[in-house]
């Protein structure tokens, strides 16, 4: 029985790692093919506002942890009523974001240098359409259900492929929006149809919390929070090259580099896969069989990122332009440091989110750990070109892996001496 089992979980997962990896190529496809549409610097402006959204969006995930966790702590109805409450809140709260959003849109229009206000109204709409799909994504994975997740990915990836390139040849940057936009209201109309199953109510979200709610909320408040800290953190750092590079040089520069960050973002979305497969095995009650998942997941991420790495190197002298375009050649040497800082990342980002949903407090000292040196070097050490930019994320970033490690070990070796154990 228990044979059956391991292979039945190997079998899901391959097939749900061959859907997501689909859907990572037809999301990362969709860059390149923007380049043959759109100028450097409209790509540019396109490569911005995704990234924005990304950082944006990078705080829902902790929202996906949370019904990941309430489906594994609790029975359905009871979980599925935690996170339609949850969902409610969100809903909310960021109706009031995307407000804000649009009344700091010409500050933020006029420090990156983006043409066409319009992208801020369509970057709004994707931050709400976002909300339940995160919210239903995170509730199916809990049930491990995670071909179905993977099937929904595609779907939703192919259609922001089409839509997108359609639109940017009509209408340029915002067109390419509205066709992201497109895709994934479509890609949240097949989850739904999907799911075999009953998902959080978005109905339950026009009225107001009770009493019995706002207990529920007020008990879980403080995980809520930091894990909304931790995944913000580290999903900000995904694209933060992008966004110091739109601030930090010209229109053109920053466009170049933009395609090429682009490319080393294919390495995150392929190894984010194995982050979803080890967060819908873990359990609360098997330590050993967790630390199994993690080492496993590991070796995984550092045989993708040589076998990329090296792909990168070899072909360097023509990689990009080959991909992008001869506007974006030359950047060879600028893409092997991108990758390595994505793989990085995906590193601590593993990490971090398996420590939420167990719900241990370490997850977000790992992520402050990280964030802080990576987010703050370019502004403490200017970088002279993109090159130098993305050189200096790396060494940060590295640089906050090696502080959480010693601050872990200080930690530990004063809860051995005084005999206590903390999270």
């Amino acid at each position: 029985m228990r044979r059956l089992k391991v292979e039945n979980f190997y079998f899901r997962s391959s097939l749900y790692a061959t859907l997501s990896l689909s859907a990572s190529v037809l999301n990362y496809l969709l860059y390149p093919a923007l380049t043959r549409v759109l100028s450097p610097t409209e790509f540019g402006d396109f490569a911005a506002i995704m990234a924005i959204s990304a950082q944006i969006l990078a705080i829902l995930l902790a929202f996906n942890l949370t019904s990941i966790y309430l489906v594994k702590k609790y029975p359905e109805d009871e979980a599925r009523e935690k996170v339609q409450v949850i969902q409610k809140v969100l809903i909310w709260f960021f109706l009031g974001a995307t407000g804000l959003l649009l009344i700091a849109a010409p500050l933020v229009k006029e420090r990156l240098h983006i043409a066409d206000p319009l992208t801020f109204a369509i970057l709004a709409l994707l931050l709400l359409a976002a909300v339940p799909s995160v919210i239903w994504t995170g509730y199916i994975q809990g049930h491990n259900q995670l071909i179905k997740v993977g099937v929904s990915s595609v779907a939703a990836a192919l259609a922001k492929l089409a839509f997108a390139l359609v639109f940017a040849g009509l209408w340029g940057v915002s067109g390419a929006l509205g066709g992201v936009l497109t895709g994934g209201v479509l890609g949240i109309v097949v989850v739904r149809l999907i799911a075999g199953m009953r998902l959080p109510s978005l109905r339950s979200s026009i009225s107001s919390l009770s009493k019995a709610q706002g207990t529920f909320l007020g008990g879980l408040f403080g995980y809520i929070v930091g894990s909304a800290i931790a995944v913000g953190a580290l999903g900000v750092l995904q694209n933060i090259d992008i966004v110091y590079a739109k601030a930090l040089f010209s229109p053109a520069e920053a466009g170049v580099y933009s395609g090429i960050s682009v490319l080393s973002n294919a390495l995150y979305f392929v190894s984010f896969v194995l982050i979803w497969i080890v967060l819908a095995a873990v359990t609360m009650e098997n330590p050993r069989h967790n630390r199994r998942l993690l080492r496993t997941a590991y070796s995984l991420l550092g045989v993708m990122a040589a076998g990329a790495v090296l792909g990168e190197f070899l072909l360097r002298g023509v990689l990009s332009a080959f991909l992008l375009g001869s506007a974006f050649g030359g950047q060879g040497n600028v893409l092997i440091i991108a990758s390595l800082y994505q793989v990085a990342l995906v590193g601590a980002t593993l990490y971090a989110y398996y420590l939420l949903v167990l719900r241990r407090r370490r997850a977000l000292l790992l992520a402050g750990c990280v964030f802080l040196p990576t987010a703050a070097a370019p502004a403490i050490f200017p970088p002279s070109d993109t090159g130098a930019l993305i050189a200096t994320l790396l060494l940060a970033l590295l640089l906050g892996w090696t502080l959480y490690g010693i601050i872990r070990g200080v930690w530990g070796a004063l809860s051995h001496t005084s005999g206590k154990t903390h999270d």
